[in-house]
């Protein structure tokens, strides 16, 4: 019921939507397992085993080890690992060692979920304050050629939304009393209003990691949405919130496990992640809790910047929602002005929020 959801509220947009960013044609460097292959999380044959290669089938390659003894490789239905070089058929005229070279360690769900049920929302600031590994995954970011001035967003319908940060990106907004913000906005203004690959009307986590719901015009065979979003705007932070629709859809240990693998995969990327709460159900108000615990308990796991948006609307009329209880309520005037009373609507205020947290952790990474 879950994937037919997502796929009912997601093909439109994947069939028509095109690309923001200009696309290059690359050749994909494909082999063939000569039988069965095991696939390790990382370059080690003494890691744990992520899958196994079938019989005969055909993977892109994407990498190497610095020996070039294992090469990550990853199946059309997105199944990746690494495997042994002499494991597998190559062409003819593949140079192995033109190959870059990766240390990435793949995703290994937890064994057990966590406990987060005594985390209390209201101890955690707004605006993020401990940066934990920030910094030194912004400097991989940096290493691995990722674009300072680029945030990806990363969500569902909230995120996907023409009200959310474009407008600081097309000029029309209006800073208010928060003029110190302005340095930021400028910094990242060419990527605020890019249609995201990886934020769509009813994205739910499994969706974001699932080759299915990718872009086709945009996105390679067996690549994620997330993993299609890094590489085709080359982010070095990304905004993420995840879970008014999954409360709905995805059972809370397998939210948890879908939001681990999305930090995860966005801190190998080099991707600072800004991990949010997102707004509560009127409906649904303990569980919408019981969701952002979960999202608390990540980000503190990970150590990763934590954006608490769901204590911001928290004193907002009507907890910052408009009368279907669900929805963020729409401004007064436009998303972009940050004036008083438009902030006491939750489309403003979560731009104002969105915005000083990526200004605490861009001044934090950078300094």
């Amino acid at each position: 019921m879950r994937r037919l959801f997502c796929l009912i509220a997601l093909s439109v947009v994947v069939l028509l939507a095109a690309p923001t960013a200009p696309l290059h044609a690359q050749a994909l460097i494909r082999a063939r397992a000569y039988y069965a292959v095991p696939l390790y999380a990382r370059a080690d044959l003494a890691s744990a085993p992520v899958g196994v290669l079938l019989p005969q089938t055909e993977v892109v390659v994407e990498a190497r080890n610095p020996s070039a003894e294992l090469l990550l490789v990853r199946s059309a239905n997105g199944v990746r690992g690494w495997a042994e070089l002499h494991r597998l058929a190559l062409g003819a005229a593949l140079d192995v060692y033109a190959l870059p070279v990766s240390f990435e360690e793949l995703f290994i769900p937890p064994a057990a979920p966590s406990a987060y049920r005594n985390i209390d929302l209201f101890a955690y600031p707004i605006v993020p304050v401990n940066m934990g590994r920030a910094r030194e995954i912004y400097q991989r970011g940096r290493a691995l050629g990722r674009d300072p001035r680029v945030v990806s967003k990363v969500g569902d319908c909230i995120s996907d939304n023409e009200h959310f940060l474009s407008p600081f990106a097309l000029g029309n907004y209006n800073l208010g009393r928060y003029t110190d913000l302005q340095p930021v906005v400028s910094h990242f203004s060419p990527s605020l209003s890019l249609t995201s690959l990886a934020a769509y009307n009813g994205l739910v986590t499994d969706a974001v990691l699932d080759p299915v719901f990718a872009n086709p015009l945009a996105c390679r065979e067996g690549e994620s949405p997330l993993r299609c979003e890094y590489r085709v705007h080359n982010p070095s932070v990304a905004v993420i919130m995840f879970g008014a629709q999954d409360m709905l859809f995805t059972p809370p240990n397998a939210f948890e496990r879908n939001l681990r693998q999305i930090v995860h995969e966005s801190i190998q990327a080099g991707v600072v992640p800004i991990l949010s709460t997102f707004p509560g159900n009127l409906a649904h108000w303990e569980t919408a809790v019981q969701y952002n615990q979960i999202v608390v308990r990540v980000a503190l796991d990970y150590d990763v910047p934590l954006m608490n948006f769901w204590r911001a609307l928290y004193d907002l009329p009507n907890r910052g929602l408009n009368a279907d209880g669900r929805h963020l309520s729409l401004p007064l005037t436009s998303s972009g002005d940050l004036s008083d009373a438009n902030l006491q609507r939750g489309y403003p205020l979560r731009n104002l929020v969105t915005l000083q947290a990526l200004n605490a952790v861009w001044r934090a990474v950078t300094q």
